[in-house]
């Protein structure tokens, strides 16, 4: 499944003369795909209708989730009420089928309420695999495909103080086969401080020992990542846009551009065994 055309963009912003404008555009153009997005996913999935019951382990309770997932129309249901729902869907709760009922409010409840139970990208992903998504119809998979995309070139530029990692979705888009490598791309040809400061942010060490959320990432995607780590187009990027990011995030920033030169110093990983 391949990555929105908008995410093919030729000259790099880095070379431009930054100011407001240029990332409030940025801004507007990721929430108006996001927003895209939603209105698709939300339709894509009406045909699943909303279980009479649930089918559970007996370490759950069926009916309390149940009655939760009945307090408001799906597109309403608050986080706190789905979320039980959420973490336990398929492997201990519910049918394939149930899962593709909630499956637009999950991934619209991973947007508003960053890093909650029940709704960390990567988890949704392993889901989806569960549920064999890319046999799905192409419109579903479509849906589904265009709104990670979306969701990561959106989260992205949010202060990861206050929202979750944008790096969970470049996880998710690993696992599920999509085509993560053009929202690396656009992370150096769309760059805003909170964009470069979310990039900064990543977890080299689990990134290199296949830790964490990375443990189910091939080891190709996760090689392939590192060196472009280890290029100097980042080093250099962030040069670019240091001026931008307020001082007291530069640490962030050194942090990262240590841990690049470290990693430069260890043998590449590409084409060698597990």
């Amino acid at each position: 499944m391949k990555a929105p055309a908008s995410f093919a963009i030729g000259a790099s912003v880095v070379e431009a003369d930054i100011g407001s404008g240029v990332f409030e555009a940025i801004m507007r153009s990721a929430k108006k795909d996001l927003e895209d997005g939603l209105g698709t996913l939300y339709p894509a999935f009406l045909e699943y209708p909303f279980p009479s019951s649930l089918d559970a382990s007996p370490l759950r309770d069926a009916e309390k989730i149940l009655t939760a997932l009945k307090s408001a129309p799906l597109c309403e249901i608050q986080a706190a009420e789905l979320a039980e729902y959420a973490a336990s869907a398929i492997t201990t709760v519910g049918s394939a089928d149930d899962f593709k009922h909630f499956l637009p409010r999950i991934l619209h409840c991973a947007v508003l309420s960053p890093s909650s139970y029940g709704f960390e990208p990567p988890i949704i992903a392993s889901k989806l695999l569960l549920c064999d998504w890319q046999q799905w119809p192409i419109a579903k998979q479509t849906a589904v495909a265009n709104f990670f995309y979306s969701a990561w070139a959106y989260k992205r530029l949010l202060d990861p103080d206050f929202d979750a990692s944008a790096w969970d979705w470049i996880v998710a888009l690993a696992r599920l086969d999509l085509q993560f490598e053009a929202c690396l791309d656009l992370w150096l040809k769309q760059p805003t401080p909170n964009a470069f400061i979310q990039l900064a942010g990543a977890d080299l060490q689990s990134l290199y020992r296949g830790n964490g959320f990375w443990q189910d990432v091939a080891r190709e995607k996760r090689d392939l990542v590192l060196e472009w780590f280890k290029g100097d187009v980042i080093e250099n990027a962030f040069i670019g846009l240091i001026d931008a990011i307020p001082p007291q995030r530069h640490w962030i920033v050194d942090r990262l551009l240590d841990e690049i030169r470290e990693l430069r110093r260890l043998p590449s990983r590409v084409g060698a065994p597990e």
